[in-house]
């Protein structure tokens, strides 16, 4: 009888939905997680006795080529312009396995779009790199 022999996440077999939606061709997310760890030490002591963290930041940047019927503006994930931005939008990034052992990963809550350029080259497909930063994250997936 055949098993199922997954050890690592491959991109080959994961999913990335922003606000519920699949934005078709995405070609690449990276995550970071930055708690802003501070060194604490004692009066008449140079040694630092523990890292404290300060502050949470979670971003995301992601790639996809941008699709005639629908790209990450068109699915209301980044802004056109300043006025867009004021309305405050928020959404949540989810990245999931696939498989039948596969669920959710790491779900990024309440992001906000903060920047982002669009490539355009000779004989080559139009790409969105955009930036996000997200309120909290959750997943123990990776």
């Amino acid at each position: 009888m055949a098993k199922e022999n997954i050890k690592v996440h491959s991109g080959n077999r994961c999913e990335i939905k922003f606000d519920g939606k699949f934005l078709g061709l995405l070609q690449g997310v990276s995550a970071s997680d930055d708690y802003g760890p501070e060194p604490a030490s004692g009066v008449g002591d140079i040694h630092v006795q523990e890292y404290v963290p300060t502050m949470a930041r979670h971003s995301v940047s992601a790639d996809s080529m941008v699709l005639i019927a629908e790209n990450m503006r068109q699915a209301g994930i980044s802004a056109e312009n300043g006025d867009d931005m004021l309305k405050g939008l928020v959404f949540d990034i989810e990245i999931y396995g696939k498989g039948p052992s596969a669920g959710l990963l790491r779900k990024y809550i309440n992001c906000s779009y903060a920047s982002g350029s669009i490539s355009v080259q000779k004989h080559a497909i139009v790409v969105n790199q955009a930036q996000f930063n997200a309120l909290d994250v959750t997943g123990k997936g990776i």
